[in-house]
């Protein structure tokens, strides 16, 4: 009896060594290498930047997974995603925009994960709520919203006062300003808006047409471009656009706010990095740039983008991936994509130690409290395709084909007529919404 007592001792003292020895090889396979893949859509180099430091900080204590931080532009995502969803190539995470949101989902094989589950974790109360509710579409959040991106008609406080001028608070003041202020001889400019055919010149166009009272659907999702309030808005784009700097049938985004921030527009109408840009440049000027929108309706509706966070449903690491977005609105790393951003896009999240931290930092928001009190208010905005009808898929179509930009280019170019021009536009999105 004793020795078969010693030998089951023997047996179970064995196991346990065995165990003992194979315990790290269970805890490695429990943490197999994990690799995301994640797209960032928007070309400005301090986002990757920031994203890297936020993948080499998680890699710290998640020693398992590591983050491939891929850029490209806007124009190039809209080709992209379509083209890796057609491949089965997409990537785990992509930095997307809420009106192409429903467009990619609906993609056969474009399917986005539920984040309803991330949006919980971070505590759906500190979203801004039009903002979430913008991202939910067919009973699930199509993604997490981190930034928006408005639009603002940016003055200089400086040569107006010299020309007698008044902050311009309607459309009527601003062509009214640009023509006043359009010194070509001096090498001085009325105003910087863009001419090339791509989401920019849309996007400006959609302010003029918005804080009129204007907009490209109706409620219940019908095109409404070829009225008198569109064509309206068209008009005051083209006489605009006599008093802009030479080449800018050529401008974009990065054209106007780099015009602006060299000191020779007296105004510019794009997001707020325009005002950061211009600080840089001209620290000396600190306090000399208002921002406004203008309205010949008295109302302060603009334009404006919501970004955010999407994972693929395809994708292998979906906990994994999840877990590196919730990452990312932790206190220094959303403050970090804040700062990157530089005022080019403000905080749909309610981290406030984040946003502090941020402002703290900024010094374009010291030097200009007035810009980031209008910044702050958080106005009533829409975006083409979206407008007040709502998510929807064909959205991501109306950008992605160009549809505005392209007409709108065309008429600044070749002087087609106003008429003519928002007939066409009409015309082209009915088709896409599928409209008589």
């Amino acid at each position: 009896m004793y020795s078969s007592i010693i030998a089951c001792l023997r047996k179970w003292t064995a196991i346990a060594l065995l165990g003992a020895l194979l315990a790290p090889y269970g805890a490695l396979a429990q943490q197999e290498p994990v690799k995301l893949t994640l797209w960032f859509t928007d070309s400005r180099s301090q986002y990757k930047t920031w994203l890297e430091k936020a993948a080499a900080d998680y890699h710290k204590t998640n020693p398992n997974v590591s983050v491939d931080v891929i850029q490209m532009s806007p124009n190039d995502a809209y080709v992209k995603w379509p083209a890796a969803i057609a491949s089965g190539t997409t990537p785990d995470i992509t930095w997307m925009f809420f009106a192409y949101a429903a467009w990619v989902n609906d993609l056969p094989g474009g399917s986005l994960a539920p984040m309803d589950d991330v949006v919980e974790a971070l505590g759906k109360d500190k979203f801004q709520a039009d903002g979430l509710s913008a991202w939910r579409y067919r009973g699930k959040y199509l993604g997490v919203p981190a930034m928006r991106q408005p639009r603002y008609l940016f003055w200089r406080k400086d040569r107006f006062a010299a020309a007698g001028l008044k902050e311009p608070k309607s459309w009527t003041d601003v062509i009214n300003a640009a023509r006043v202020l359009h010194k070509p001889e001096k090498g001085e400019y009325g105003i910087a808006i863009p001419g090339k055919g791509d989401w920019s010149l849309r996007m400006v166009y959609e302010m003029i047409l918005y804080s009129n009272g204007g907009h490209m659907l109706t409620r219940d999702g019908k095109v409404a471009f070829d009225n008198e309030t569109s064509r309206k808005a068209i008009d005051i784009y083209s006489e605009l656009f006599k008093y802009t700097p030479p080449g800018s049938l050529n401008a974009a985004y990065a054209e106007v706010n780099r015009s602006f921030a060299q000191g020779s527009p007296a105004m510019a109408i794009s997001q707020s990095v325009a005002l950061t840009q211009f600080h840089d440049a001209h620290p000396e000027k600190a306090g000399q740039v208002g921002a406004v929108i203008p309205s010949d309706a008295g109302l302060q509706i603009t334009q404006q983008n919501n970004k955010g966070w999407a994972i693929f449903e395809k994708s292998k690491h979906q906990a994994e991936a999840k877990k590196f977005v919730q990452f990312l609105f932790t206190r220094d790393h959303y403050a970090a994509g804040l700062e990157a951003a530089a005022l080019g896009g403000l905080a749909l999240y309610d981290n406030k130690e984040a946003i502090d931290l941020f402002f703290s930092h900024a010094g374009s928001i010291k030097a200009y409290p007035d810009v980031v009190n209008v910044l702050r208010q958080n106005h009533t905005a829409y975006y083409a395709g979206i407008d007040w009808y709502g998510q929807n898929p064909k959205a991501g179509i109306v950008g992605s084909k160009g549809v505005v930009e392209r007409h709108l280019n065309m008429h600044l170019a070749r002087k087609i007529d106003t008429a003519e021009t928002a007939k066409e536009i009409q015309q082209e999105l009915q088709q896409i919404f599928g409209q008589p």
